[in-house]
């Protein structure tokens, strides 16, 4: 499995996580990682709140709420349905809201189907749509203007959630200043970049910490000369396929950021892959190269052999997200015994400027309210009780509210049932948290901080679990316990060190038509240069052809949809 795939593996599970702690908690899925709704005034209608829903918050009689739904039958259990569950049974009973499909189709039909009830405006009170088809609706002018119901109606708890980001995901969602749609949020963070380090070499060889994008190159050179026993040579810096043809975590040590849009002087967005940063750092992985710290099969090896070569103590630094110690865990424990030690860092610097890890806001998917809903405000108090859920840390089996996250069950089965819920958006910095709080509360044992989360509480007690004896959950140490990654996490939050792509719009037309040529060139070209295939001076050529290829064009749209966000 290659390390992209894994990354959106591990994504995906860190999702569900946030309402099942039990969730992933083997160490093999973890290689491939990771109340009712506060009281608001209620409508009767879209705009003035009755007294009796303003009291309980709940619909009496209940109203009716229709959508629209992909399906999964791996979600439900026996005598669920999308259609009738007890998830959507909850929602009538809590707030008084009847939620009805107008139509369900499988996943791979979701978005087809949609552009025909579009195409035909027959559209439900609200539903999920694609980041590509959010300003079509807006300019057609299907979908409502939710500034108003949002500021109304959203819970506290709701605000705060949309902009731990710092609002970059709903500004996507704004349109002259109007908030169109609510993005399904999830972090942006997660994404961010750590070197990987065998701590245990270090010590053994006498090597400072990487601390500067200078110590990083001293580990290499001296990692990729240190004796295996037989093993085969030693590598300075692992890399796969995957990788070698953007090696973002290293490039980002050299204040270059590639495939994102950043500002240049005058403030107007230009391409970060084609910035002289990139040709600088392209050049030190060259001569690395060259001096035999990266593998020379480098550019056909996938993850899976770089972890062979990590369990047999050949490569002892990389750079990874922040599950990465998961995807090492068969790597390193062997028999129930840890045989390596490795320590997780931020990113080092090449200068006296704090080296930033590049992250994106974008977002993938919106929920809209339709143009004609007579309830707008019931759609957000939907919200709300998905939010309240969400924060509502891991609820106890056969508990009430444990529906949401489990199904009728009330107890975690394995199969995801909190999907069924209809809106679902996800903690921005629930990691970046994590790391504030998770190393004290192992210090103390005080829970209170971090107990609202189910993930962050399951993963403190697999932390513990550890360190009573358990090898299984090694890989949570490096991720969640004291030192490891989620510190790493809040530590570039604190000291401002996420690099925000500048371009968070859906594809322009011409990145529609020419962005895959472009990146497939782009990716062909870095990995000739690094691999001595190609001289560096490659990289001014690769510029040139860019911009003639349909990088002056999309250069020029990107920076039109940039004016109009200002």
């Amino acid at each position: 499995m290659s390390f992209t795939m894994k990354k959106g593996l591990a994504l995906s599970c860190a999702a569900a996580l946030l309402l099942a702690s039990a969730a992933c908690s083997s160490a093999k899925n973890n290689a491939q990682t990771e109340g009712s709704a506060s009281p608001q005034a209620t409508a009767t209608t879209s705009s003035q709140p009755s007294d009796s829903a303003a009291a309980t918050g709940k619909y009496d009689p209940p109203i009716k709420l229709t959508t629209v739904r992909a399906n999964d039958t791996a979600l439900f259990t026996e005598g669920q349905t999308m259609d009738k569950n007890a998830i959507y049974d909850a929602y009538e009973q809590d707030l008084g809201i009847t939620l009805k499909n107008n139509w369900v189709v499988d996943t791979k039909e979701y978005d087809s189907k949609l552009k025909i009830s579009i195409a035909a405006n027959d559209l439900p009170d609200f539903f999920k749509v694609s980041a590509e088809d959010l300003p079509r609706l807006v300019e057609s002018d299907m979908v409502m203007d939710l500034t108003e119901v949002f500021e109304q109606y959203a819970s506290e708890e709701t605000k705060k959630l949309v902009v731990s980001d710092g609002g970059k995901q709903m500004q996507s969602a704004t349109f002259d200043g109007k908030l169109m749609a609510i993005p399904q949020t999830n972090s942006p963070f997660n994404a961010a970049s750590f070197v990987w380090v065998r701590q245990d070499w270090l010590q053994e060889m006498n090597l400072p910490e990487p601390k500067t994008m200078q110590d990083l190159l001293q580990i290499s050179e001296a990692f990729a000369s240190r004796n295996t026993g037989g093993k085969g040579k030693a590598f300075g810096l692992g890399l796969d396929k995957d990788q070698i043809g953007s090696p973002i975590g290293f490039l980002n040590g050299y204040h270059a950021y590639p495939g994102q849009w950043v500002k240049d002087s005058s403030g107007k967005l230009v391409y970060g892959s084609t910035q002289p940063e990139v040709k600088t750092a392209l050049k030190q992985l060259q001569d690395m190269y060259k001096a035999g710290q990266i593998d020379p099969e480098v550019a056909v090896n996938d993850n899976a052999k770089m972890l062979e070569q990590v369990s047999n103590d050949r490569v002892g630094m990389l750079f990874g997200a922040f599950w990465y110690s998961a995807a090492m865990q068969d790597a390193v424990v062997k028999d129930g015994k840890v045989t390596q030690e490795w320590g997780v860092y931020t990113i080092p610097s090449i200068d006296g400027d704090p080296a930033m890890s590049q992250v994106s806001a974008s977002v993938a998917s919106y929920y809209v309210v339709n143009k004609n809903a007579e309830h707008p405000e019931a759609v957000i108090k939907v919200l709300n009780q998905w939010v309240d859920a969400l924060l509502g840390g891991k609820p106890a089996d056969g508990d009430p509210r444990a529906v949401y996250s489990f199904g009728k069950e009330l107890k975690d089965m394995g199969n995801e049932a909190w999907a069924i819920n209809p809106f679902t958006i996800f903690i921005q910095d629930l990691y970046v948290q994590g790391g504030q709080h998770l190393g004290k509360a192992l210090d103390t044992g005080d829970t209170s901080a971090i107990e609202w989360s189910g993930d962050l509480k399951n993963r403190y007690d697999q932390v513990k679990k550890f360190e009573a004896g358990d090898t299984t959950f090694w890989y949570q140490v490096d991720i969640a316990g004291k030192g490891g990654a989620f510190e790493k996490m809040y530590e570039y939050s604190q000291q401002n060190r996420y690099h925000f792509d500048e371009f968070y719009g859906v594809a322009t037309p011409t990145m529609a038509e020419r962005g895959d040529l472009l990146k497939t060139k782009e990716q062909e070209v870095f990995t000739k240069i690094i691999i001595g295939a190609a001289s560096i001076d490659e990289f001014d050529k690769f510029v040139a052809d860019w911009t003639k290829l349909g990088g002056d064009k999309i250069t020029e749209e990107v920076n039109e949809w940039h004016a109009s966000r200002q």
